[in-house]
């Protein structure tokens, strides 16, 4: 394999690594859904279904976090561009921002803070949207 075809295919490792970020945090908004209709259904949510979209939104948070610097490495080193000189790298921003917000209101319903229960939920479904929004935006960037 020459040069040119291994880079063409490292660029696809930041495209791959975000879905399956966006994949893993649409399923930890589920299993948030799921904790919402038991609250309002009045059953008992579970410690195991709690803890596991506390699991799941960590490692989602965490690896959009890592995916956005790949992005940051894949424009510089693989395209020869300024990280952020698209709308798709400012979007990418934007979306960092979002799902830092949705995991610190999640640390503080984990903690007991009843109040940011609707923060939680209205920032996570906007990063979810900013997400596949940054994802469209990212398309013209493919190779």
């Amino acid at each position: 394999m020459n040069r040119a075809t291994t880079l063409r295919l490292l660029a696809f490792v930041h495209p791959a690594w975000m879905l399956a970020s966006l994949a893993l945090a649409v399923a930890t908004a589920r299993l948030g859904l799921e904790i919402r209709r038991r609250r309002a259904a009045g059953r008992p949510v579970g410690a195991a279904l709690r803890e596991r979209h506390l699991r799941f939104g960590r490692s989602a948070v965490a690896l959009v976090w890592a995916g956005f610097g790949l992005g940051a490495l894949s424009m510089v080193a693989l395209r020869e561009r300024a990280a952020f000189d698209s709308f798709h790298g400012i979007l990418g921003v934007v979306v960092c921002g979002l799902f830092a917000w949705t995991g610190h209101s999640g640390r503080a319903l984990a903690r007991g803070d009843g109040t940011a229960r609707g923060l939680h939920r209205g920032v996570a479904a906007a990063s979810i949207a900013a997400a596949l929004l940054s994802a469209v935006a990212g398309f013209v960037l493919l190779p």
